[in-house]
């Protein structure tokens, strides 16, 4: 996914929870929102005198497109986007602590927390299917010939060209007993 194609799918897709978003989506979003950060503090700094205005505007815009890339980044190693919420109330606590009662032992929780979110954005997607939907690296063809996401849900498409494993949409030798994807029963 390019730079670009992350940013319209991070606005497009804003309140999707339930499927999966591949690393390059989540990173390239990241870095917008960093870089976006960045332009609106210049603004204040010579607009409103350091007043951030634009940048607290901007916020706001790219809280709830974050939230939902972040989680689908959790979906796509296999992991509940709660998980998600839990880092970030034991981080927000950890620095409270800290900055409140001045204490140096929450800074290693909020520490450990941001290590063990950047090292699972940071893994590769399960490959195939998982129980929050296709890859998002394969194409449909790869994939699931034809599937299609229907509200909330991903639904798999019909193929006449050859079977499809029903359990992960990768396609099937003949006369096979299991996939070997995901080692179902067929």
């Amino acid at each position: 996914m390019t730079f670009t194609q992350a940013i319209s799918s991070g606005f497009r897709r804003h309140r999707d929870f339930k499927t999966r978003s591949s690393r390059s989506e989540y990173w390239w979003w990241s870095l917008f929102a960093v870089l976006a950060s960045l332009v609106a503090t210049l603004f204040d700094e010579g607009l409103f005198a350091g007043r951030p205005i634009l940048d607290t505007i901007l916020t706001v815009v790219l809280f709830l497109p974050g939230i939902a890339v972040g989680v689908r980044r959790l979906h796509d190693i296999g992991k509940s986007g709660w998980w998600l919420l839990l880092l970030v109330t034991i981080i927000a606590v950890s620095l409270a602590l800290h900055w409140v009662f001045d204490w140096s032992l929450p800074i290693l929780f909020a520490v450990a927390g941001i290590i063990v979110m950047i090292y699972w954005y940071v893994q590769p997607g399960t490959v195939g299917a998982n129980k929050y939907g296709p890859n998002p690296l394969e194409t449909a063809t790869d994939n699931v010939s034809g599937g299609y996401i229907e509200g909330n849900h991903w639904v798999f498409g019909p193929s006449n060209e050859e079977p499809l494993c029903a359990t992960c949409g990768t396609p099937l030798d003949e006369d096979a007993n299991f996939c070997r994807s995901c080692g179902s029963a067929v």
